[in-house]
């Protein structure tokens, strides 16, 4: 079993127990996922133990690379925290990976007396100087899974070139195929997915803009149905795009659970995304993504990663990025990082990517 040299001059011991924390959200635990894939193929005797918020448990409960996976309520605040912690220091971890690098996180590690805790580097003054200067300081840095694995070099992983993925049951596939058969729909049916939804108002395409790219799809593509996706807040652009782009539509907003949404993902011919969870979902269940950006950039290191994934950004924009995460509003007033993305621009980028394999 492979060896880690541990803190304080201790002796090199074997490696049987490790903890990996990420605590949200959607996007930063699916690109955790490549790491624990080759942390078991590295440690096949090893157990590995996640801890994740409670709303984004699914996404990993069901990995067959891990051993156990805790979860954090968030509603039971500090309490919670020490129970959980509690809970932990018993498992005697050898390894910790810290991938969040938060108060919760770093409160949870100091009741573990882990034998050495690895953390992901955030760069954060590389980010400042990049968001606020726009300072080409973080072009050469790796996108975050390759960061997160990085983090791990200490037990000897390498990226696998895998790419990300997600794993479900029967169940959720049922789910999913419940969801789309009402109606008379064959559940058969090709899909062309939509996901309007993302954490922050300056990553998000206009729904309009999405209602109206909707009626032109549904217009060019006849023998497919167009999903759309989203949690319950994005219920409003669920129905504005169902509105208008008709009987095509299923409007799948608030409706799915998680795993139920990556199948129908899974099902999807390609998908059109901001830079949100369900991009990261997509590409984890290898479907095709062209990526809508707004207030963020490549540097960032969120971007879609799979060759044949797209993205449609307005480079021209000097004031990108604004955020490392987003705002509620354009700081600018004009929005024209996503103004500018017209629906007549992203169908003709859609016209050209579909052009030499034309949608079965």
């Amino acid at each position: 079993m492979p060896q880690l040299s541990l803190a304080g001059g201790a002796p090199t011991q074997p490696v049987e127990r490790i903890l990996i924390l990420r605590l949200s959200s959607i996007g930063d635990v699916v690109l955790a996922s490549p790491l624990l894939r080759v942390l078991r193929r590295h440690l096949p005797q090893a157990e590995i133990d996640f801890v994740v918020k409670a709303e984004f448990a699914d996404l990993v409960r069901y990995n067959p690379h891990l051993s156990a996976v805790h979860v954090v309520q968030t509603a039971e605040r500090l309490a919670g925290l020490q129970r959980l912690r509690k809970k932990l220091a018993s498992r005697r971890y050898q390894v910790v990976l810290d991938l969040h690098k938060n108060f919760r996180t770093q409160y949870l590690i100091r009741g573990l007396r882990a034998g050495r805790v690895l953390r992901y580097r955030k760069h954060a003054v590389r980010r400042w100087l990049h968001v606020q200067f726009k300072l080409d300081t973080m072009r050469l840095l790796p996108p975050i899974y390759l960061r997160y694995l990085q983090a791990a070099a200490a037990l000897g992983v390498r990226d696998d070139g895998a790419g990300t993925e997600l794993h479900w049951l029967p169940g959720h596939a049922q789910e999913a195929a419940q969801a789309i058969a009402p109606a008379g729909r064959d559940v058969n049916v090709p899909l062309l997915a939509l996901a309007p939804g993302a954490g922050y108002f300056t990553k998000r395409w206009p729904p309009e803009y999405f209602a109206e790219l909707a009626s032109r799809l549904a217009a060019r593509e006849r023998e497919c149905w167009i999903a759309v996706l989203g949690g319950e807040e994005d219920r409003a652009a669920g129905r504005q795009i169902a509105a208008a782009a008709g009987s095509r539509v299923i409007d799948l907003t608030g409706r799915l659970s998680l795993l139920a949404a990556a199948v129908v993902l899974a099902r999807s011919r390609l998908v059109v995304a901001n830079d949100s969870g369900l991009m990261h979902m997509a590409e984890a269940v290898k479907t095709p993504v062209l990526m809508l950006a707004g207030s963020t950039t490549r540097a960032l290191g969120f971007f879609p990663q799979r060759p044949e994934s797209r993205v449609l950004e307005n480079q021209a924009l000097a004031c990108r990025p604004c955020s490392h995460l987003g705002h509620a509003a354009c700081p600018r007033r004009h929005f024209r990082c996503m103004r500018e993305l017209t629906p007549a621009l992203v169908m003709a980028e859609l016209e050209r990517w579909l052009r030499p394999v034309p949608l079965r």
